[in-house]
């Protein structure tokens, strides 16, 4: 390329970066569509987001709830989870079959 060479929107050059700009953007976008905010630390999970991560219907996690296996937040009508608490539930829950078949 010469210095005397006008970059217009169809140089390669100029191209390149606006592909590399969409690039960025996309990344962008795609991490603040995925990101979950947090409070002090800690991130909470709705009923549709649970029910995802643990392959459960609502019936069944409300079930969890009734019968104390999984803490919540019950905000005028808005219930959510800390993901602590649902990682917690699920350690407690852990059954190691290969452990027991050594003993």
């Amino acid at each position: 390329m010469n210095i005397d060479d006008v970059l217009d929107s169809r140089s390669p050059e100029i191209n390149e970066l606006f592909s590399a700009i969409r690039i960025g953007c996309n990344k962008v976008f795609n991490y603040k569509k995925l990101r979950k905010p947090t409070l002090l630390g800690e991130t909470f999970l709705t009923n549709k987001e649970v029910c995802i991560l643990l392959g459960l219907g609502l019936r069944t996690l409300q079930d969890y709830r009734e019968r104390g296996h999984l803490a919540y937040y019950k905000i005028e009508g808005k219930i959510l989870y800390k993901l602590s608490d649902v990682l917690q539930m699920l350690e407690n829950n852990y059954f190691d079959v290969w452990k027991r078949k050594q003993l």
